[in-house]
């Protein structure tokens, strides 16, 4: 047996365990506490998880009936929706590995997350449904989209049983709050979980009249209840409004619903959670996160925890250390033939890209592989490469050295380089404290690399409310790529990369078929292999 099988069995039968209270969870069970409050959130719970059961049981049923109609699958269908995003933010937050996995991931294969090989899974849950049910097919595919449900039921109702039996605290529920905004935020307004039905306005206010009587249960217990809860209440009331008035999800403002309600819930939330005096993840967890829970904005650079990404413990870079990085970035002599540096596919200038369908290849014969991605806000990511066959900025640069058509040399022939430079020296002895070796020069370059973060495009600065106006043509652009041209699907924001939101510890690849030209008749798929190759192959650039 595989270990990615035994992987999957393991993590059902720990579900069963759970179920069974045969063993524990770490931190989320956690002692029970006993306030009114926190009473109340566990009943919605656990009465949200029975509804949605509930409409689970009636989706199969209402597919299981010969006579049915597909109309009726999907009204059965959107009706169990509605009720998963009643408690999406609970749920997700407590079970995300899960929820991803088995109820509402993307209708895409998968990559196991753990074992060495490269294994797939295909697609489950809610998402690949919804797509087959609103298909022009659907009603061929009766039987797949029985079959699916059947089995989202089974998963279901084992995470259903283990979820009413986990403890949580007042933390973890405005946690969970926070993160459900963000969502809304970067997933629902973007349809990444509607693309069939175009519901997405319609379950997003949903999940926040859910959030906002669960905030509700904790205003009441604010001293000067005044301001701070009268401003939760008329942006949770907004919001809900503005989505449900204009549920058309190719004309929404999604500015303007991101500036004026969610992006200051998002900081109304942390304010109430400080005024209560309750514990945050600081004090219970001392393990580094992607995010910074401290920060009042999503669309920060303080948002993100820049050393969670770059795993080396410091909350800062070193300043010489970069300052080093940058020189040698734009230096030649990185290259065999001291011709290119890594400036000369990341220029500046074109946002650290080439502006190339692929970038050249050394001694400008032919073409690399592929092209060169913007190095901006690199750092935010768990993978490298389109294939993501590097984990660090670190290990990045060793595929560009020792590849023949980009840098073509090795660690020590640059070394050589390096050593004879006497400015070279004094900037190594500065930065690290010692002689140019192979691990600075890597650590170096990924040390600026990672200075490279933006967050400070009008986009930003209006979304922050930092301005008060902003270019319409901007407008325009930011609302078609987060609606109708399901940019933000994909490219979530605020990184607008893979990072899947809300937790932003792992990003997504998908493959979409590239064809080699897409004006030729008949069309041809780009013969790259992709995660495929996952590393053996050499030949490509970025």
């Amino acid at each position: 047996m595989s270990k990615s099988v035994i992987r999957r069995l393991v993590k059902i039968s720990t579900v069963v365990c759970l179920a069974l209270g045969l063993c524990s969870l770490g931190a989320l069970r956690l002692k029970p506490e006993t306030s009114p409050t926190l009473e109340a959130v566990r009943a919605y719970y656990t009465k949200g998880l029975n509804d949605m059961d509930t409409r689970l049981r009636a989706l199969t049923l209402v597919l299981e009936d010969a006579s049915s109609t597909p109309e009726e699958w999907k009204a059965a269908f959107i009706a169990l929706r509605s009720e998963y995003k009643k408690i999406e933010f609970l749920l997700a937050y407590l079970d995300e590995d899960n929820v991803r996995d088995y109820l509402n991931g993307p209708p895409l294969p998968t990559i196991d997350r753990v074992v060495a090989e490269l294994v797939t899974y295909e697609p489950a849950g809610m998402q690949i449904i919804e797509q087959h049910l609103f298909s022009d097919e659907s009603a061929s595919l009766r039987g797949e989209i029985l079959s699916l449900t059947r089995d989202l039921y089974l998963k279901f109702s084992l995470i259903r049983k283990a979820q009413i039996n986990l403890y949580f605290s007042d933390r973890q529920v405005l946690e969970s709050v926070r993160a459900g905004i963000f969502r809304v935020t970067s997933m629902g307004l973007a349809g990444f979980d509607t693309p069939g039905s175009g519901r997405c306005l319609q379950e997003s206010a949903i999940s926040m009249q859910a959030m906002a009587g669960i905030i509700g249960l904790y205003t009441p217990y604010l001293k000067n209840r005044g301001l701070l809860a009268d401003s939760i209440q008329t942006a949770f009331r907004g919001c809900v409004q503005r989505l449900l008035q204009n549920p058309d999800p190719d004309s929404f403002d999604r500015m303007d619903c991101i500036r004026l309600y969610l992006e200051p819930l998002y900081g109304h939330i942390l304010s109430l959670h400080l005024a209560l005096g309750i514990e945050t993840t600081y004090e219970v967890k001392q393990l580094s996160r992607p995010l910074n829970y401290l920060s009042p904005s999503m669309f920060t650079a303080h948002t993100f925890n820049d050393h969670y990404y770059a795993g080396i413990g410091a909350v800062q870079e070193n300043p010489d250390a970069v300052a080093l990085g940058r020189v040698l970035f734009f230096d030649p002599a990185l290259s065999k033939d001291n011709q290119r540096a890594c400036a000369s596919c990341h220029l500046p200038e074109k946002a650290f890209t080439d502006g190339l369908p692929k970038s050249l290849a050394t001694n400008f014969s032919g073409t690399v592989g592929r092209n060169a991605p913007t190095l901006i806000n690199s750092v935010f990511a768990d993978k490298y490469f389109y294939d993501f066959r590097a984990d660090r900025l670190e290990t990045q640069a060793e595929h560009v050295i020792f590849n023949e058509k980009e840098f073509s040399t090795t660690y020590y022939e640059i070394l050589d380089k390096l050593k004879q430079s006497g400015e070279y020296r004094m900037l190594f002895q500065k930065a690290f404290g010692h002689e140019p070796n192979t691990a600075a020069i890597a650590r170096a370059l990924a040390a600026y690399v990672r200075s490279l973060t933006s967050f400070n495009s009008p986009v930003d600065r209006y979304l922050r409310g930092e301005t008060a106006h902003i270019e319409e043509e901007i407008r325009s652009g930011f609302n078609l790529f987060m609606g109708k041209a399901l940019c933000g699907a994909c490219h979530f924001a605020p990184t607008y990369s893979g990072l899947v939101p809300p937790s932003f510890s792992e990003n997504e690849s998908e493959v979409i078929g590239v064809p080699m030209d897409p004006l030729a008749s008949p069309l041809q798929i780009d013969p790259d292999p992709g995660r495929y190759d996952n590393g053996r192959a050499r030949d490509h650039a970025e």
